[in-house]
């Protein structure tokens, strides 16, 4: 008999939202393990609420919103009663409860709402470097981005009170335990998921390729990207053009060049379009962001099976690539010769999904996460 609920928390609705959130709620749906799953989502205005409700994506879930604050320490009284007022909307034994909390903030404020028996039911799900994100890519007054790299620091110290910690690769674990001395024992790895829908399907090249007028022999390198943020770097995307190489621009961004096809898709679209390139692309700057950061897109591409290309500011992209040997890792474009490109497009596209789909598919996600709550409570 099912006897236990999932509270899962997330502050917002970002670009990764579909992948990552809706995603992983649906597969959770499909394990019949929870007696029910509740997502609690912040949200700033009534548009969102209503947006959410029209896409009508989780008719299994009960979805709880609570208003969402900015994050500084003058509003951490009201984004607590917030949290609060929605929790106790729910009558539910609290004592049967996983408190997925996606993000360090959103764990830090349940543990001050909460009384002290519920912590260890608390996993605080932390995707990067948040502290280092505000301060290197984010213009703001130096006294308010003080006020919110300070309020972070607190929630992420405050990680060490709970049993057990979800991180998204071993670079953010030895980050967090260099840097805000958490028990190693109690950090797991679980990394950036790709839905069941990003595999290689032969079928669907053909079909997006004579849309841009490509021949079997052209080249076509990909990119993509969910958001804006200064970290995601495009600029190299200008420098493959230059080299007379066909891109597939999969972002906002738009790129004025002859080479360069620029096209902002649905997630949904998203398989059918990386099936339709030869080669991924991760480029990103140096920085303790991208260190340890697990790019969703990363995990995307190798489930549709692409060789990809990459510098080594990635910790997990570079040790990936080297150990299961689906792409390059270079420091300079100019490393780059037609001859790696025809070298990259001949690998074994099939073998590259099937290990993708077996470390960042979101079965696979999903069981780890599942490890995770059974160390917490029984099922």
């Amino acid at each position: 008999m099912k006897t236990n609920y999932l509270f899962y928390f997330c502050d917002g609705i970002g670009s990764v939202f579909d992948s990552q959130v809706i995603a992983l709620l649906k597969a959770i749906i499909e394990k019949n393990t929870f007696k029910k799953i509740y997502l609690f989502l912040g949200i700033r205005n009534e548009n969102q609420k209503n947006d959410i409700l029209d896409r009508k994506e989780l008719p299994e879930v009960e979805i709880v919103f609570f208003k969402s604050y900015p994050n500084y320490p003058f509003f951490n009284f009201m984004s607590r009663k917030s949290i609060q007022k929605a929790l106790l909307s729910q009558s539910i034994n609290l004592k049967e409860v996983v408190f997925h909390s996606r993000g360090e903030m959103i764990a830090w404020h349940l543990s001050k709402i909460l009384d002290t028996k519920y912590h260890k039911n608390i996993i605080p799900d932390i995707r990067g470097a948040s502290v280092e994100e505000i301060e290197e890519f984010y213009d703001f007054n130096k006294v308010l981005k003080s006020l919110k790299t300070s309020n972070l620091k607190k929630a992420i110290k405050s990680l060490s009170k709970f049993h057990k910690i979800s991180v998204v690769c071993d670079s953010l674990k030895e980050y967090l335990v260099n840097n805000y001395n958490i028990d190693p024992a109690k950090i797991v790895i679980t990394p950036g998921l790709a839905a069941d829908v990003f595999q290689f399907n032969e079928s669907n090249r053909e079909k997006i390729r004579k849309e841009f007028y490509l021949n079997r022999k052209d080249v076509l390198i990909v990119f993509s990207s969910g958001g804006t943020a200064n970290w995601q770097n495009i600029d190299v995307l200008i420098m493959l053009a230059e080299k007379g190489l066909k891109v597939l621009n999969l972002s906002k961004k738009i790129i004025s060049h002859k080479n360069v096809f620029n096209k902002f898709i649905s997630y949904s679209e998203m398989p059918l379009y990386l099936n339709s390139a030869d080669i991924a692309i991760i480029w990103r700057d140096k920085s303790i962001v991208n260190k340890v950061a697990s790019p969703v897109k990363f995990s995307e591409y190798v489930c549709c099976g692409l060789p990809v290309i990459a510098n080594y500011s990635v910790d997990m992209i570079s040790e990936y690539i080297t150990k299961h040997d689906c792409g390059i890792l270079i420091d300079s474009f100019d490393d780059i010769e037609i001859s790696t490109l025809n070298d990259l497009k001949q690998k074994d596209r099939k073998k590259i999904s099937e290990a993708g789909i077996l470390n960042f598919g979101i079965d696979s996600i999903v069981n780890q996460y599942f490890q995770t709550y059974s160390s917490i409570i029984n099922f």
